[in-house]
């Protein structure tokens, strides 16, 4: 009797760990869109008053970001300084493809980003802040979209974690 109480405890808590972990992708998400966002910013002021080349820029934005945006910005800055003849945009969407693989980004996310790596070093400030801007305004409306997702989604899956716990519980004991 106590065996099937503990298997049952052990069960239940089980498939309630496995919702909160399809949870867990909604939070990751917003919370990675959030921290691109502020990232953007960053960039946004640093080419508007900075003018610092872009390996660099990216070096130091990948010092001022959070663990996987600031892995990014890393892989962009190694290979931009291995000097191999590839151009920005292409280093970037190398850079960006990798870390979508890694990340919970979706796909419109990661063509976000590959769009503005092909807008970057190519054009005037003024022109290159417009795009910024305008990939801000993506992300953010990618961002109140995740947001929303998260907060039916996030206690769905747990509640939903639970309760085929407790049906198995019930239906095999």
């Amino acid at each position: 009797m106590i065996l099937k109480l503990l298997l049952s405890i052990l069960i239940v808590i089980c498939s309630g760990l496995i919702g909160i972990i399809y949870a867990k992708a909604y939070i990751d998400r917003s919370k990675l869109l959030r921290d691109l966002i502020s990232t953007l910013q960053m960039l946004e002021t640093e080419i508007m008053y900075g003018a610092t080349p872009l390996p660099e820029l990216m070096v130091l934005l990948a010092a001022k970001s959070e663990r996987e945006i600031a892995r990014l910005f890393q892989m962009t800055a190694h290979n931009l300084q291995k000097h191999d003849g590839h151009t920005f945009a292409s280093v970037w969407r190398k850079s960006v493809n990798v870390m979508g693989k890694e990340t919970v980004l979706k796909e419109r996310d990661i063509a976000l980003l590959v769009s503005l790596g092909n807008n970057l070093g190519i054009s005037d400030q003024e022109n290159q802040v417009k795009h910024i801007r305008l990939t801000m305004e993506e992300m953010r409306r990618n961002y109140d979209e995740a947001i929303m997702l998260q907060r039916k989604n996030e206690k769905l899956y747990k509640s939903l974690g639970v309760l085929f716990g407790l049906t198995v519980v019930i239906v095999f004991f």
